[in-house]
């Protein structure tokens, strides 16, 4: 998936488990890792927004894209050194970080959840930066706008 994809459907997440819960302290810090959370696992990747500098060119020679940086435990164990610092930035992180690999385990390239352990490969059928994918994009996009909305008026 591309990376407004990733945003709009992390967004979606997000504003879910904000709207819909009473831990969630500051939204500062919540939203932040959120979204960077939902970039992050394309570090590894020189054509992703986060893969754009000298450390993401670094990892890229030592991962190939979508194995560590796209395992579960990586997620689990980076969202746990964040919620250390802040439980906000924890948790936002893990959500976006999460949202961000269950959407591209629907595409054809697929993913493996459990990496380096196991052999868990989820591959769906929605082409990166195709049509399905547009329309994906256009519907958390419309769900976000409906949930702000919804927060706002409730």
């Amino acid at each position: 998936m591309i990376f407004r994809t990733h945003i709009a459907f992390a967004l979606f997440i997000g504003l879910l488990v904000y709207n819909y819960s009473n831990f969630i302290s500051s939204f500062v810090f919540y939203f932040l890792f959120l979204f960077s959370g939902a970039g992050f696992p394309d570090i590894d990747h020189s054509k992703s927004k986060f893969g754009r500098n000298i450390l993401s060119r670094i990892l890229g020679f030592f991962s190939k894209h979508r194995k560590i940086f796209h395992s579960i435990f990586f997620g689990i164990a980076l969202s746990y050194l964040f919620f250390l610092y802040d439980e906000n930035a924890g948790l936002g992180f893990f959500l976006g970080f999460t949202s961000h690999i269950v959407l591209d385990s629907l595409t054809k390239q697929g993913i493996n959840f459990f990496y380096p352990i196991g052999k868990f490969n989820v591959k769906g059928f929605v082409k990166s930066g195709g049509r399905l994918e547009a329309v994906l994009f256009y519907l958390f996009v419309f769900a976000n706008i409906t949930l702000l909305l919804f927060s706002i008026f409730s």
